[in-house]
């Protein structure tokens, strides 16, 4: 009888093994810690990583990428790094805007505004992309048909779309369409594919398997880009995060208004 007995202890251990994991995976997300790391890995690594920070600095946000890239080559769980490269396709976006625009200008880009009566919505829009090979247009209408002409036309020549709703005074509607074009948009969507790496990595899940980032670095990040990228309600929602997971941070208080603003 003794073998069926060690068998079902060993047996008893797994399920509480398995068991264990599952409920740290669900809580943590998967770990990750360098295993079998050696000494020499880290030193290049870390040259790397600092190489494309020196690049970073230098507003050679290309040659950042290329570093950040290698150094993810080696160690793909790193969510620190994948926020460095969503930073730098971010400062590329707006680098390759025509014109160029800084990142502490928080404006609407090309601006068009269609809401008075003699308005030709779609035609001005079209005349503005027509000259904007890469950047943002932020295009203003009061009109759900002239909304989805926009939309259409938009897309047809590829461009990123995204539209919000604001009620105004009066009960009606405005509609808020961004467009992104060009070299920024290819910039802005890697962007955010980075940004969303490192949330996978460093994030908890509640019981509804939900995730929400324990990382307020990168919930800044994304909020800043989503704001470019006219997703104001989601930016808010990421600055919100950045906020609950760091209250008193140097920022806490322009990210504090910029909530308000656009909540």
């Amino acid at each position: 009888m003794r073998t069926p007995i060690i068998t079902i202890f060993v047996v008893c251990v797994l399920v509480i093994g398995l068991a264990l994991a599952f409920y740290d995976y669900r809580k943590h997300g998967v770990r990750t810690e360098r295993i079998d790391f050696s000494k020499s890995d880290e030193d290049t690594l870390k040259r790397t990583k600092e190489s494309g920070d020196e690049e970073f600095q230098k507003e050679n946000y290309s040659g950042a990428i290329q570093k950040y890239k290698r150094a993810l080559d080696m160690w793909p769980r790193d969510a620190h790094l994948y926020n460095d490269l969503g930073a730098a396709y971010y400062r590329l976006g707006l680098q390759r805007m025509d014109p160029p625009m800084a990142e502490d200008e928080f404006n609407f880009g090309v601006e068009v505004d269609a809401r008075y009566e003699d308005a030709r919505p779609l035609e001005m829009v079209k005349e503005k992309l027509a000259e904007t090979k890469s950047g943002i247009m932020t295009a203003v209408v009061n009109e759900e048909a002239d909304e989805k002409k926009i939309k259409a036309h938009a897309l047809s020549l590829g461009h990123y779309v995204h539209i919000e709703k604001e009620t105004i005074e009066d009960g009606g509607i405005e509609y808020w369409l961004t467009i992104v074009t060009g070299g920024t948009k290819e910039a802005f969507l890697k962007a955010e594919e980075e940004y969303l790496r490192a949330i996978n990595i460093k994030s908890v899940k509640d019981d509804n398997g939900r995730r929400y980032s324990t990382y307020p670095s990168v919930s800044r990040n994304l909020g800043a880009l989503y704001f470019r990228m006219g997703r104001r309600k989601d930016a808010v929602a990421q600055w919100r995060r950045a906020l609950q997971l760091e209250p008193n941070s140097d920022d806490s208080t322009e990210l504090r208004t910029l909530i308000e603003e656009y909540k």
